[in-house]
């Protein structure tokens, strides 16, 4: 049985909603690497609400700071303050980045890891490419 399928069942129930009278964390659940049955698109195993809550702020606010970059060369700008800001956008992202890479380690690396060789062994391949790719 492959991770995607033990992860689904190890888990929250799908679209749980974090209840703040309970004492522990509940999950919102998909099914890791599957197809969702709308799009086909992959889903996580599972994503944590508040940090997706924090993802879905920065990304807001890099939006901003994208069509303010827009902007600043729209209206010939000094060159290096439109620099500096790029520099703040791309901190942003990474930021969104260490939020998504700690997610997928703690759900979906964790889950395919637990189930066996496998899906361990793709997902350590896995691991080491989105090191390589977002360490640059």
């Amino acid at each position: 049985m492959s991770h995607t399928h033990k992860a689904h069942d190890a888990t929250s129930h799908r679209g749980a909603a974090h209840d703040p009278s309970h004492s522990e964390l509940t999950v919102l659940q998909c099914g890791c690497a599957m197809p969702s049955e709308a799009s086909g698109e992959r889903k996580a195993v599972a994503v944590d609400p508040e940090p997706k809550a924090r993802n879905v702020k920065r990304l807001r606010r890099i939006e901003g700071q994208v069509r303010g970059l827009q902007k600043m060369v729209e209206e010939d700008r000094y060159c290096a303050d439109i620099l500096t800001q790029i520099s703040s956008v791309q901190e942003a992202l990474r930021a969104v980045g260490r939020e998504l890479m700690r997610n997928h380690l703690r759900h979906c690396a964790a889950a395919a890891i637990r189930s066996g060789p496998d899906d361990a062994e793709p997902m350590y391949d896995e691991i080491l490419d989105l090191m390589y790719k977002h360490s640059r």
